[in-house]
């Protein structure tokens, strides 16, 4: 029997990257996963690659940034497939720009939207369905919200703002029987992180500092996220859980 044989988990992102690979081990771990994208063709693919392996998967097409829209599917989900036991919050994006770059405020505000408010969009959507299942979040942060080397303040405070979101969370749902943790994934060679790892403070910095002296990849991500939704984790509640190779341990 899987660690999350029965559940329902829902992803949000999952048409590519760490969202795809997590919406993937969910269902070989035995969950019916929800795929939660923008991008419809992606969400897609990813539901038929799920499909091709004997895995039960549905498409949900919406914006994180749009509450009333994630208000709607949140309901739909609802109806066709009932209440939700685990939410992974990965849709995410990243732009480098200092604080002093002459649009840092706009590209601030586009992180900001996607990051830090679609994380609590999601999660205040489908908060109700959680409490009915005690039921498990996980947020998906990052290293930079521990401290950062990297030029990139909408993202380094937007994950920041998860860190302390999630441990909010985490206080306020448990008298409901609800979990509230994330993964705080180091540099991951996904599409994402394409354009950082070739630059001066991309993989050759980043391994210089790690312990384990590589990037991550996104099926490492996986292990984490479902032991964080698994009743093996049933005690463990606002944790923010480093996947870095030993980074933050330097």
């Amino acid at each position: 029997m899987g660690l999350v044989q029965g559940k329902l988990a829902l992803v949000t992102g999952a048409g590519k990257g760490l969202g795809a690979a997590i919406a993937k081990g969910l269902a070989r771990e035995g969950a019916t996963v929800v795929v939660a994208d923008m991008d419809e063709p992606a969400a897609l693919a990813t539901v038929r690659e799920i499909q091709s392996t004997g895995g039960a998967a549905h498409s949900f097409a919406f914006d994180v940034r749009v509450a009333a829209d994630v208000v709607q599917v949140a309901a739909r989900v609802g109806e066709q497939l009932g209440a939700i036991d685990i939410l992974v919050n990965n849709a995410g994006m990243s732009v480098k720009g200092r604080f002093d770059d002459a649009d840092s405020p706009d590209v601030w505000a586009r992180v900001m939207q996607v990051n830090l408010q679609g994380t609590f969009n999601v999660s205040h959507a489908f908060v109700g369905a959680l409490k009915k299942t005690q039921g498990a979040i996980i947020n998906l942060c990052s290293i930079v919200a521990f401290g950062s080397g990297i030029s990139s303040v909408g993202y380094v405070v937007s994950k920041g703002g998860v860190r302390s979101l999630t441990q909010v969370m985490a206080r306020d749902l448990a008298p409901y029987g609800v979990r509230v943790n994330a993964v705080a994934p180091g540099l991951m060679e996904t599409d994402m992180t394409a354009g950082q790892r070739a630059t001066p403070h991309g993989t050759d910095w980043y391994c210089s500092r790690t312990p384990m002296a590589r990037n991550g990849t996104p099926e490492e991500i996986v292990g984490p996220v479902i032991f964080l939704a698994s009743s093996m984790a049933s005690y463990v509640n606002g944790v923010i859980l480093p996947v870095d190779g030993g980074y933050l341990a330097v």
